[in-house]
Parts: structure tokens; sequence; C-alpha cells
């Protein structure tokens, strides 16, 4: 049978047994059954997936509606065919449900919470991904922080819904609708993982983030084995009533196609679970913070000066009367209200430590269990300026501020639930007069510190510190929380309590109501809490207690002079040297003071402020210990040997020519070649962190590129090793049809009448009559196709769309291998009143 024979087979009548069977290239029409259990696949994955992320059952109303009302909306513009006017109705839809489905807390009856609630939703689409990031999780409803989920759930149904309904080749990759959800979740949820699950033999790490990736998995490939098997079943059903012959070659399409089918199915599965198994892992603790635009909170905090390095500000004249922030308390007075925690020692200051070790300061959506919660009000006077925040955790809720900042302060305020300290950066300022918030805190009493240390090793270089290991030696007590809290207390009833070097202008009215009540007599103390200063501290008390002798009293031993600087920076290396774990609280006590720094009523001053230390024994909970030292007992330097006067005096000191040094000045024995040493180590990996964020990210929105380039390499493997010639040969004539239609050649879609031969005239193929010739003759010829001329056939056909590559050089054949324009998704417009076939014959 020659091809003008073959041209012949178009005038048959329609009742002809291959009038029946449908082109190749006729478009199937879509399913709404398909569509809507695609919409429901899309909403369940979505709410399953973010579960970790919001922990709220509010996200399954706003996954719901906005899944239902964007596939409703795609469906009636494809009906009444709206067109490209369906994309504006759905982002008006998105406006009119932003604040009820996404910003739920915004009260609906004030008009202007709503206009507010509508600007952060409509914010929120470009700004929510990354607010999503620096938050701390779960995020529950704070805010806007479900208009990344409703923007992805509607997007994803809307898109699915309509590659759905369009049918035809187009409707498979509806099934990336089904993936999106759950990349969103992977990408965005837990900082941790799930706990692998343990099986005997075999350890499956994260196993609900592979569950859900695999159930995404497998319901994509569902969806693409049952659309892009349409046209065949449609096909076999019309065959069968068709003769012998059409029967015979619709078998062969539908059995030859089933390879394709299952590659790209298998492709779906293999990137599903390599996205699971790639991801889960990776989402943790480290991935969950990016750059900020405007503050970077762990970045202001590094750039404040050591609290406990200022703590002599809040003792000098000008500030030691004067208001800070007062207290209301409605119930019970938590015992303590703590500003920072300092838990790094670099021997020169304490501060706060890095991430590792101290855990991250993030936005604070949704409260922590509290065993006794209170409500506290704190209102900041001027005296006050800082970005540390007066806080009893943990917190049931988050802080709301008043006041003309309070929503600057709410954007502003960042919780470290490690550490148990807050902080108000709005713009990267702190708080000023006038600002307020109430929040509801923890009034339960002080932990008690475990007895055992948490490791057997001290956590000092005792070595370094030979005066603090000679001080503990000589206090010969045990390695636990008794011998803890002995040493300290040891520590403060040895101690004597001056916070200035001279008692002259500016710096003694801190003395005064400590002279009228203990009758407290100055004795000069530098500032400062180095390893030399505190060294200096316990080479006097060693001194001391080594001149008093055995035998003697406790008046005999005083000898260390300092504050509760010293002191509380001194006792964190005592509880470090036991095994214990430690860190420097500056704040203020509302139950019961000290002796010179004593509890504040509603106002608290300079007066009020305090430090003490935490130590955390190995149960793991944080117990504080008071270290201010006594002041009715004044030292006595004693020789050795020398008996201790019965009745005491002191010397009066008149030197009164020397003067605090600046803040944060102190003496240190570190170099400064070694912190330039240091802080180039943390620049590198501050910069390698980043870079590897980048990559993970450039990962992430190039995988679509690369399941688009996997299914095209299986469906042309698939094609070319078809196990019998006749689908190779067909296989190939697609592939040279697609690889046209992605390389942007329009014309590459038969209009009705026309056949192979036309449309590879129109397309300029070359050698194309002999290409379409063998083709043809494997649809309708009795004699089947060789395998020989099926490879000759993949030969030219490799070498024809090589050649079109070549000449769109190298940008031209990005896009080609991008494109999708061979899976239906941009068609070249066909002329007015003619729907697009491919003629089958030529």
């Amino acid at each position: 049978m020659s091809a003008d024979d073959l041209r012949g087979a178009e005038a048959v009548p329609p009742d002809a047994p291959l009038a029946g069977l449908p082109s190749r290239r006729t478009r199937v029409p879509g399913s709404p059954l398909g569509a809507g259990l695609l919409v429901i696949a899309v909403i369940l994955l979505a709410g399953i997936a973010a579960e970790p992320l919001y922990r709220s059952d509010f996200r399954w109303v706003t996954a719901g509606a906005g899944g239902l009302l964007a596939a409703l909306i795609t469906w009636v513009g494809i009906r009444w065919r709206w067109g490209v006017f369906t994309i504006p109705a759905l982002i008006v839809a998105f406006a009119a449900v932003v604040v009820p489905l996404a910003v739920p807390d915004t009260p609906l009856d004030e008009p202007g919470a709503i206009l507010r609630g509508l600007t952060d939703g409509l914010a929120a689409v470009a700004l929510g991904w990354k607010q999503l990031l620096t938050l701390e999780l779960p995020v529950g409803t704070y805010q806007a922080v479900l208009v990344p989920l409703l923007v992805t759930v509607m997007v994803s149904a809307a898109g699915a819904t309509a590659l759905a309904l369009r049918g035809g080749r187009a409707a498979p990759v509806a099934a990336v609708g089904v993936i999106l959800p759950v990349l969103f979740g992977t990408g965005f949820g837990a900082p941790e993982v799930s706990a692998p699950l343990v099986l005997p033999g075999v350890s499956l790490p994260a196993p609900r983030e592979l569950a859900v990736w695999f159930v995404a998995g497998a319901a994509a490939t569902a969806w693409v084995a049952w659309s892009a098997g349409a046209a065949r079943r449609r096909a076999l059903r019309l065959g069968r009533a068709s003769a012998r012959a059409s029967s015979r070659v619709a078998a062969r399409r539908v059995r030859g196609n089933r390879v394709a089918r299952g590659a790209a199915a298998t492709a779906l599965v293999v990137v599903a679970l390599a996205a699971g198994a790639a991801l889960a892992p990776a989402v943790s603790a480290d991935t969950r913070s990016v750059p900020r635009d405007r503050v970077d909170p762990e970045l202001v905090v590094r750039e404040q000066t050591s609290a406990l390095a200022a703590y002599r500000t809040w003792k000098r004249d000008g500030a030691f009367d004067q208001s800070l922030f007062s207290v209301a308390v409605d119930g019970t007075e938590p015992n303590r209200l703590r500003l920072a925690v300092l838990d790094h020692f670099d021997g020169v200051d304490f501060s706060v430590g890095d991430v590792a070790e101290t855990g991250r300061f993030t936005r604070f959506p949704t409260g922590d269990a509290v065993d006794a919660p209170t409500e506290v009000e704190v209102r900041f006077d001027e005296g006050y300026r800082g970005i540390w925040v007066p806080l009893a955790p943990p917190l049931a809720a988050p802080p709301e501020f008043s006041g003309p900042r309070a929503a600057d302060l709410t954007d502003g305020f960042y919780l470290n639930r490690a550490a148990g300290s807050g902080i108000v950066v709005p713009n990267g300022s702190g708080v000023r007069a006038g600002d307020a918030f109430t929040a509801p805190m923890s009034a339960a009493g002080d932990a008690e510190l475990d007895d055992r240390p948490a490791r057997t090793e001290p956590g000092v270089d005792l070595e370094a510190m030979p005066q603090l290991d000679r001080w503990l030696r000589a206090q010969a007590l045990p390695a636990s929380g008794a011998g803890l809290t002995e040493a300290i207390e040891r520590l403060r009833d040895r101690g004597y309590l001056s916070h200035s070097l001279t008692d002259g202008e500016g710096e003694n009215d801190w003395l005064a109501p400590l002279a009228d009540e203990y009758g407290t007599r100055f004795i000069t103390s530098p500032g400062g809490h180095s390893v030399a200063r505190l060294e200096t501290l316990f080479e006097q008390l060693a001194e001391q207690q080594s001149a008093a002798g055995d035998g003697a009293t406790s008046e005999m031993l005083v000898a260390g002079i300092g504050d509760d600087e010293q002191f509380a920076a001194a006792a964190a290396l005592v509880a470090r040297a036991m095994g214990f774990d430690s860190r420097v609280v500056v704040g203020v006590r509302l139950d019961d003071g000290v002796p010179g720094v004593p509890a504040c009523a509603s106002a608290c001053t300079g007066e009020h402020v305090g430090a003490w230390v935490e130590a955390r024994g190995a149960d793991g909970v944080w117990a504080p210990i008071d270290v201010t030292p006594q002041v009715e007992t004044p030292p006595r330097t004693l020789t050795e040997g020398e008996r201790y006067p019965e009745f005491a005096t002191v010397p009066e000191d008149r030197d009164a020519s020397v003067s605090d040094p600046p803040i944060g000045a102190s003496d240190s024995d570190t170099s400064e070649a070694e912190r330039e040493e240091t802080a180039d180590w943390a620049s590198l990996l501050e910069a390698l962190r980043i870079a590897g964020l980048s990559f993970a990210t450039l990962l992430l929105l190039a995988l679509p590129f690369i399941f688009i380039l996997a299914v095209k390499a299986m469906r042309r493997a698939a094609r070319r090793r078809a196990a019998i010639p006749e689908v190779r040969a067909l296989g190939a004539w697609d592939e040279l049809v697609d690889g046209l239609a992605d390389l942007g050649q329009t014309g590459t879609v038969a209009a009705r009448g026309e056949t192979r031969r036309d449309v590879a005239q129109r397309l300029a193929v070359t050698d194309g009559t002999r290409l379409v010739a063998v083709v043809d003759r494997a649809v309708f010829a009795p004699e089947s196709v060789t395998a020989p001329e099926a490879d000759e056939l993949w030969a030219g056909v490799t070498r024809e769309l090589a050649a079109r590559r070549t000449s769109i050089g190298r940008w031209g054949r990005i896009r080609a291998a991008c494109s999708l324009a061979s899976f239906g998704v941009r068609r070249p417009r066909r002329p007015r009143g003619e729907p697009g076939s491919d003629g089958g014959a030529s």
C-alpha cells in the first residue's frame, strides 16, 4: 500500500471502522469528578502537612474554605468562558476572604480593625513567607501567618481545577497542585523532624515527613495514570464497536502508551519521595532563619553592651532614685522580673551567647503552658532605655502593648524561650517613656536546684583561674547541689557590698540608706568582671582564709569587695567549676529583696536592679540563687597568725582621685589579635550558613524545573525503548512533534483535514515524507515495521531536533528544555471554528 493509497483513508464514511477512533491530538473532555477529587486531596494534604507549623484547628478552615472557593471560581470561569478574567476574580475573592480566613483574630465589628487586617493580609502575600521563617513554632493564628497557607491552597486548587477541567494532555500536570501544599508544609514547618521509627533491624528517619510525601506522591501518581489514559480508554470503547483492524491499531496504541504513563507515574513517585527524603531531615533549627530586611534581633542583641558590665550605671546618683518602670500585678506577684539573661563568658564580660548555646530570639505568636499565671502590667518611665523587657517566664500569651507605638512594639517583640528573656526592637531601637504592655506571666515559686551536677568535669579551665581553684579547694565542699549552695552562701558572707570606686559626687546616693539601716561603710571597689578582676576577688578571699587559720569566725573571713556584678560572675564560675551549668540574670525582685538591693513595690528604680545566678543540674531545671554580698561586717586585712581584734575599726580611705572605668571596659588577658581572630571565625561561619541557606533556597526553586526535565526524560526513554517496533515508530513521531512544540514551533497541531504529511511539510522537517510514510505504515499497513526501521526513524528524529536546538542558542535551549508546551500548557491559537485534530493519517 502506497502513501497515496493511504491518503484516501480520509474519505471513508463516518461509519467506517477507523472513523470512530480519536486522533492522538484530539482533546478529551476534562473530568469535573477528577477535579473535585484533586481539590479534596489538596485540602487534606495542606492541612496535614501544615500541622507542625500552625498547631491550630483553624488551619482546616483556612485550607478548606480557601480551596473550595478557588475551585468554584475556576469552574465558573471555565463554564462561562471568562478566560484571563478568572485570575482577577480569584484575586478579588482572596481579598474578600483574607481577613476572616487568614487573619482570624481581627475584630469583625470594628471597621478600623478590618481595614488594618486587610492591609496586613495583603502585605503578608509578599512578607508572610519570611515572617514564618523567623517565628517560634507553632505560630497558631498569630497576626497574618495563615496568609501563606491560604495563598498556597488557593493557587494549588485553582491550578489543579483548571488543568483537570481542561482535559487532554494538560490534565496530568494538575498533579503538581497536590505536591505544592506538601512542599509548603515541609519547607516552612517544624524545625525538627519526627522521631525515627525503629523497626526490627531498621530505623526509618523522619517517618511523618516521608509518609506525607509518599501519600502526596501516590495521589499524584494515581491522577497521572488515570488522566493520561483517558484518551486511550475512549479509543478502546469506540474501538470495540469498529472493525477488527481498527481494534488492533487502538490496542497497539494503548499498550504502547502504557509504558509512557508508567514512566511518568514512576517519575512523580521518585520526585516526591526524593524531595521528602531530602527536605525532611534538612528542616533543622539552623535552617529556620534568613537575613531579615528590617531587623535581625540576634544582631541587635550582639551589638548591646553587656547588661552586667553596665550594672553600675543603675547605682549612680542620676539613676539610683529615678523610676525605670512601674509594675502592677492582678493576682499573685512573680518573685522576680528578668531583664537580661547572660550565659556566655569570654574572659572579659558575661553576654548573650550564640544560638547554639542560648537559643534564638524569635517572634512569639502563641503562649506556653503556665502553672500559676498572673496578669502583669509594666509601664516604662523616663529612666529606662534599652531593648530588654521585664518578664517572668513562661508567658501564657504574647504581650499586649499599648501606647502610641503599640503596633511597632508588637511587631518588634522577640522572645528567647530557652533563656526566658525578651527584647523589643521597633525599628532597631528599644523602649521609651510612654510604652507599656500587659502579659500573663508565671507567679510560680523559685525552682529547687538538683543535687546532681550536669557533668562530672569542671565547666571552666581551672588552670587559667588558679585563685578560683585555690579558694574552691579550701572550701572542701562536695560537687552537689547542696555543696554549690553552701559555696555561694560563703561567697556572699565573706564579701562586702560596694558599688563604686569613690564616695564622691555622683556616686554616693547608694551608700546613705545602707549606712542608716546597717551601718555600712564605704570601701572602694573597682568595676568589671573580667578574669583578672575575679581572680583578684578570689585571691582576697583565699588569702584571708589562709591568714585567719582554722577555727576562724565568719567575721574574720570577710575580704572580697564588690557588688552584684562581681559576685554574680564569680558565683557563675563557681557553679561551672563544680559541674553545674550557670548563667547570670539581671533584673528586679518583687517579693523579698536582699540587704543592699531591695524589692520594688510598684515603681522600680536603679536601686532595685540586681543580679543573680541560675544554676542547672542533671534534671535540666534552672534554679535561681542570690549572690549579693552582705553589708553589715566590713573586711579587715589579716596577716597569717594575727588575732582578730575584739572591737574592729575600719581605716579611713582617702583615695578620692580614682573613678569607675567606662561602661563595658575592664582588664583582660585576652589580646586584641585573639578577639579579631574569633570575630573572623564567627564571620566565616555566618557566611557559610548564609551560603548553605541560599543553596537550599535555590534547590527548592529549581525543583519544579528538575521535575519537568525528569518527566521529559522518562517519556522519551519510554517511547524509544518500547518493545513493539510499531509503538517505537509512533513514539518517534510524537517525540518530534513534542520537541518542536517545546522549541516554540507553531503549527505542530494539525487542523481538521490535515495529515501528518501536511504537518511535516509545514514544519519543514528534513526527509519528512519518508518519516511520515514509515509512521503511517506502522498504523495502517498489515505488515509490521521492522526494528531497524524504527531505530532509523528515531535516529532521524534525534538529528532533526539537535539541528533545531543548535540554531536557537543556549538560552533558547534552556527555555525549550523547561517548556510545558508538549504537555499542552501553551498551545498555539487555532483558527476560529477549527478544533484541533491530528488527522491520524497522511
